[in-house]
């Protein structure tokens, strides 16, 4: 909102004449009469408004009484601005507070996280480290309890294991893959060929296991082929 003063187009410490005259010049500007038809409304308002302008500021009592008034609606805007200003710092600081909280709680957890999931992998490492270390020990006492019973006369027989499942299954799935390679190669094609029909040993043994793994692979496919048609 505009004041008088600024209304009167005129400083705050202008003196009477200056707001006389300045008065004057205003009002022979926007005198209804001298308008053209479509301002008159504007030019009768902003005529109004000089008006008591001038009724104001030409009277040092009454000018007195406006300047006493303007002052304190400037210091109470001031205030009002200071309030909402630190209302605002009070909120972003409560705001940047909030957000800290929430980073570290983020913090917090991911680090928790990190903790358990490292306690976690230890105790794993701990628990194959002990299992390693009991096999390990059981193992040796094994071989040395039948160290000591062949040593007294006794024969032992070894007890079989996983491991040597394992082992042993490795072996023959090499055996099985440089068999075949040495069946796609020409020469030692026909050289495998000429060593199963010229010994029937080995033919009969040939032909036990190539009809034992027929039968397992055949048994695979009617177990896949009753559990697709079932779905």
């Amino acid at each position: 909102m505009n004041t008088l003063y600024e209304i009167l187009e005129v400083s705050e410490n202008a003196s009477k004449e200056v707001i006389e005259k300045a008065y004057k010049v205003l009002a022979k500007k926007y005198h209804p009469d001298l308008q053209l038809l479509e301002n008159k409304k504007i030019a009768e308002i902003k005529m109004k408004q000089i008006n008591e302008a001038y009724e104001v500021l030409s009277d040092d009592i009454k000018r007195k009484e406006y300047n006493e008034t303007l002052a304190k609606q400037r210091e109470q805007e001031k205030q009002n601005s200071y309030n909402a200003s630190m209302q605002y710092r009070d909120e972003r600081s409560f705001v940047n507070q909030k957000n800290e909280v929430v980073q570290q709680e983020t913090y917090n957890k991911t680090e928790d996280m990190q903790k358990r999931r490292y306690e976690e992998d230890l105790k794993r490492q701990q628990e194959k480290m002990r299992k390693q270390m009991e096999e390990n020990i059981q193992q040796e006492y094994e071989n040395a309890y039948y160290q000591y019973l062949r040593s007294l006369g006794f024969r032992i027989k070894e007890r079989w294991t996983w491991e040597k499942t394992k082992k042993l299954l490795l072996a023959l799935f090499i055996m099985g893959i440089i068999i075949t390679i040495l069946w796609l190669l020409p020469p030692t094609h026909d050289m495998m060929i000429d060593f199963y029909e010229s010994n029937p040993l080995v033919k009969i043994m040939v032909d036990i296991i190539g009809g034992i793994i027929i039968a397992i692979f055949k048994t695979i496919g009617s177990m896949v082929s009753s559990i697709l048609g079932a779905k």
